[in-house]
C-alpha cells in the first residue's frame, strides 16, 4: 500500500521552524522585561527608603548642610527610574511588534497544514477509488466466470 507523502513537508517543517523561533524571541524579550519590572520595583522601594532616611536625618536637625547630596540622591533615583521606564516601554513595543510576527508565522504555518490536509484527503479519495474499482473488477470478473464468458 502506498505510503502518504507530502511534497511541501520541508516547507511545512521550515514554517514551523521559524514559528518556534519567533516564540523563543518573544520568551527572551519578556523574560527581558520582567526583569525591568523588578528592577523598577527594587529602585522605588529604595528610593522610599533614601526619602525616610532623609526625613530622619532632618527631623534630628544634622543634615541640613548636605540638602546638596540629598538632591543629587533624589535625582539619581529619578532618572533611573526614568530609564527604566523608557526600557519597559521600549521591550513593551518589541512585543507587540514580535507578537505581530508569531501571528504571520502561526499564519504561514495554517496555510500550509490546511494544504497537507487537503493533499491527505485526496490520497484517502485516491486510495478509496482505487479499492472500489478493484473491488468492481473483482465482482465483475467473478460475474463473467460463472455465466460462462
Amino acid at each position: 500500500m502506498k505510503k502518504f507523502l507530502f511534497r511541501y513537508e520541508s516547507v511545512l517543517k521550515m514554517r514551523l521552524d521559524k514559528e518556534d523561533q519567533i516564540k523563543n524571541e518573544m520568551a527572551k524579550i519578556i523574560s527581558k522585561r520582567q526583569i525591568k519590572v523588578d528592577e523598577l520595583e527594587k529602585l522605588n522601594s529604595n528610593a522610599i527608603l533614601y526619602d525616610q532616611h532623609i526625613e530622619k536625618l532632618l527631623s534630628e536637625g544634622n543634615a541640613s548642610s548636605e540638602m546638596y547630596l540629598f538632591n543629587q540622591g533624589k535625582s539619581y533615583y529619578k532618572k533611573q527610574r526614568d530609564r527604566l521606564i523608557k526600557e519597559i516601554a521600549n521591550l513593551d513595543h518589541q512585543i507587540v511588534l514580535t507578537q505581530a510576527m508569531l501571528v504571520e508565522a502561526m499564519k504561514e504555518r495554517k496555510i500550509m497544514e490546511k494544504l497537507k490536509e487537503t493533499a491527505m484527503n485526496e490520497f484517502i479519495e485516491s486510495i478509496n477509488d482505487a479499492d472500489a474499482k478493484l473491488i468492481e473488477e473483482v465482482v465483475n470478473f467473478s460475474n463473467n466466470k460463472k455465466n460462462g464468458d
